[in-house]
């Protein structure tokens, strides 16, 4: 039977470093990066980088990475059926990541090439800039893609690839699709800095998009106004300040925070780019419906086997009931849950079907 959920984006290998001088490290690398950027990598560029990495950074472990995997991987963790659709190499790292991806259907998941690389640099106030080395997520052409499977979802979310020619095999997936398939999309930096226009073809089909409040503005929107080429639906992240949903009628802000203590979790989310959520993983807002996910984040690759993972509680935007969900998922070493959830109507069991799809990444650190 096929998922109701699918997730499609790149997926890599998180390779974190911790670099004390991020600001010596980005002269030397010298193509105008700056704290808390991202940026994509040739392959002479990652090269380069993990010399000057020698030099500056730290290692600090290894994970499993890609919004559209953390979605994935945070969605089965939760109870609902999903697939994964993208690449992973034919390599070591390859193995790792589906190894680390239990409970999400992986049939969709090609093996070949290199294994896209993320190199996560923190520096001493906890910021993260990011640099990515696609590598075989680049290589996703029309003829790798489930199109059944597809065409049969009840939601699909997508995430942002590195290169024009998987942008353009998502394009040529919200053209095809059934209107009915409920559409989401996530761009990151990486789409975002392209405009509105560049993906105006993508935007047209969807129901809802997720950005930060840098990307909203790299995409061409103004903070208060829903423009006419958004989706109904646009989720601003505003870190520490919670998050505002925009709907061609009106915004709506909702906070950080609906109750319960703050936890110091290992640093998690510190970043301008996806906001500063010390003790909070994300939330995220739908209409009528309001979820949010409080409590420590385990270390993706430290916390032993066994260890429950997180609890998530979902709270209705209408009466602020709060339904709560234990997590039994393991750390494994790979993924553990972080913050990309989603929002079911209000009073729904476990195996009720999704109202909304909505998902906040946060790189699961």
């Amino acid at each position: 039977m096929p998922s109701s959920i699918l997730c499609l984006g790149a997926i890599n290998v998180d390779l974190r470093f911790q670099v004390d001088d991020l600001e010596g490290f980005l002269k030397d690398w010298g193509t105008g990066l700056s704290r808390g950027g991202e940026e994509a990598l040739s392959r002479e560029d990652e090269a380069r980088l993990t010399s000057l990495l020698a030099r500056y950074g730290r290692p600090a472990g290894r994970g499993g990475g890609g919004m559209a995997a953390n979605t994935a991987y945070a969605l089965a963790c939760l109870g609902f059926p999903v697939s994964l659709v993208g690449r992973v190499g034919a390599d070591a790292d390859g193995k790792f990541l589906l190894e680390g991806l239990a409970g999400v259907d992986l049939t969709h998941v090609i093996a070949q090439g290199e294994s896209g690389r993320a190199y996560v640099l923190t520096d001493a106030g906890g910021e993260r800039t990011i640099l990515v080395a696609p590598n075989t997520n680049d290589d996703l052409k029309e003829p790798d893609l489930p199109w059944k499977a597809l065409a049969a979802a009840d939601y699909l979310h997508l995430t942002a690839f590195v290169g024009e020619g998987a942008l353009e095999v998502q394009r040529a997936i919200a053209r095809r699709v059934p209107d009915r398939v409920r559409l989401s999309l996530d761009p990151g930096e990486l789409y975002a800095r392209r405009g509105w226009a560049a993906l105006e073809d993508i935007l047209d089909h969807l129901e809802t998009l997720l950005v930060t409040e840098t990307e909203w503005r790299d995409l061409g929107g103004e903070p208060k106004v829903h423009p006419n080429w958004a989706p109904p639906l646009v989720i601003i992240k505003r870190g520490a300040r919670g998050a505002r949903l925009l709907t061609p009628p009106r915004y709506l802000d909702f906070p950080v925070e609906l109750g319960g203590p703050r936890v110091d979790t290992l640093g998690a989310g510190t970043s301008s780019r996806r906001g500063t959520w010390p003790g909070v993983s994300a939330g995220c807002i739908s209409t009528p419906a309001c979820a949010w996910a409080t409590g420590p984040r385990p270390s993706a690759w430290e916390a032993p086997a066994g260890t429950p993972t997180r609890t998530a509680t979902f709270w209705s935007g209408r009466s602020r009931r709060c339904n709560r969900y234990d997590t039994k998922s393991q750390s494994n070493g790979n993924f553990s849950v972080g913050a990309d959830l989603c929002v079911r109507p209000e009073g729904a069991h476990a195996g009720a079907p999704l109202q909304v799809l909505l998902l906040f990444d946060h790189n699961l650190i």
